[in-house]
């Protein structure tokens, strides 16, 4: 299973925000150049989230965007899902004449893509912000000369 380039960037571009904006609003050409995503992608994805009810937009030179909501208050699933849709493991279809690998192969699936949907919707954007920059300083070396 991989995210779709939108759901990537669009993840990208929002962790972007939530660390850049505290509350004001952020052009998206900023974000691009950020993040390095070709402008005219995100914006189509802005507005997707947008729609979502994710961000607000404000138009003008002191515009562009911000989160609607506290980090705290929003979902990673929720987000992949106005992005990509639900994350599924190559569902099959269930019919009464499946082999019973077939079938378990199936319910294999099944459980991928629940335990996908868990870890997902129990994680905010907070959270995944804060575990991006621990892990950050894990990797940091400090070298002394």
């Amino acid at each position: 299973m991989r995210l779709s380039k939108q759901t990537e960037y669009g993840l990208r571009a929002i962790v972007q925000l939530a660390r850049m904006s505290a509350g004001a609003f952020v052009q998206s050409r900023d974000l691009s150049q950020q993040e390095d995503l070709p402008t005219k992608f995100l914006e189509a994805i802005m507005l997707t989230l947008r729609r979502g009810g994710f961000l607000e937009s404000k138009v003008g030179r002191e515009g562009g965007y911000r989160l609607a909501k506290e980090p705290r208050e929003i979902r990673v699933g929720e987000l992949v899902r106005a992005l990509e849709g639900r994350l599924t493991v190559r569902e099959g279809r269930a019919s009464a004449d499946a082999t019973p690998g077939q079938s378990a192969v199936r319910l294999l699936n099944q459980k991928l893509t629940e335990a996908t949907d868990e870890v997902l919707d129990k994680m905010t954007l907070e959270e995944l912000i804060e575990q991006t920059a621990r892990a950050a300083a894990q990797n940091q070396q400090m070298y002394y000369i």
